[in-house]
């Protein structure tokens, strides 16, 4: 079994607002298939998990899911709010608005006694469902991007250049992880020293490089663990492990668990 793939975007659709559905039945863990995802709740509660993070779902909460997260929601409360789905594409004019991106965190507060943030989203729906332009709607979310980090709390402030790297850092990350290991190899793509890459890692991160490598590729082994049934000897060979002793190390190494203790361990 492996983990499902929701696509609400059509191939030729770039954007879409809507608000969040009313329902309170719970979802099956899934990634998305090619589009990033912003989430604003005003009402609600229960839990979000985001791999393998569960987090209490509260009004005025926002959500940044990436390009290869996975999630699922058990609402006790019926939440209200807005979801925006897009691809980059959507914003080849503002460069900096989706580098920032890499910025958020999983969650955060909508601290905002002004309601600016929702002001800003209704204004973004209603443009939306009146058929503006791409042009229109980019700038939109250009404007509700910069206010999200513009927030208390929902990302540090840094150089744009630094930002830029480390975004394209997190890209390449996330299309060779199980393939690509060594630093050398992502600094030699980004056309940097490996002395450089991780300054970058340690500014925005404070880690190196190879451990933000090694997380990624412990996610998706996480997620493998806790969302399919899937044996450790798939999941090493999904991940270009050369045998399954090899990946049981890695991940006890980064975990202190063997791969079948945290699968225990999650289900308890």
């Amino acid at each position: 079994m492996s983990i499902g793939v929701k696509s609400k975007l059509e191939s030729e659709i770039l954007l879409k607002v809507s608000r969040m559905k009313p329902v309170i039945k719970p979802t099956v863990p899934h990634r998305h298939a090619g589009y990033h995802e912003l989430i604003f709740l005003s009402k609600g509660a229960g839990f979000h998990t985001i791999g393998d993070e569960k987090f209490d779902v509260t009004p005025n909460t926002g959500y940044y899911l990436g390009l290869s997260e996975v999630h699922c929601w058990d609402f006790s409360k019926i939440p209200d709010g807005y979801v925006i789905l897009f691809k980059e594409e959507v914003l080849a004019q503002y460069p900096n608005a989706i580098n920032s991106l890499f910025q958020l965190t999983k969650t955060f507060e909508i601290v905002d006694s002004e309601e600016q943030i929702f002001t800003l989203l209704e204004a973004f729906q209603r443009e939306y469902k009146r058929g503006s332009s791409l042009d229109v709607l980019a700038a939109h979310l250009n404007l509700l991007i910069l206010s999200t980090l513009n927030l208390p709390f929902s990302a540090p402030k840094l150089d744009s250049t630094v930002i830029d790297q480390l975004a394209l850092f997190k890209r390449l990350i996330n299309e060779h992880y199980a393939h690509l290991k060594n630093v050398q190899e992502y600094a030699d793509r980004m056309k940097i020293s490996v002395r450089k890459l991780n300054t970058i890692c340690k500014t925005t991160l404070h880690t190196n490089a190879r451990e933000v490598i090694k997380e990624r590729i412990l996610i998706e082994a996480k997620n493998s663990l806790t969302h399919t049934s899937n044996q450790v000897t798939e999941i090493a060979y999904s991940l270009n492990f050369s045998d399954s002793s090899n990946f049981v190390k890695f991940f006890k190494q980064q975990t202190n668990l063997t791969p079948l203790e945290y699968r225990s361990k999650i289900k308890v």
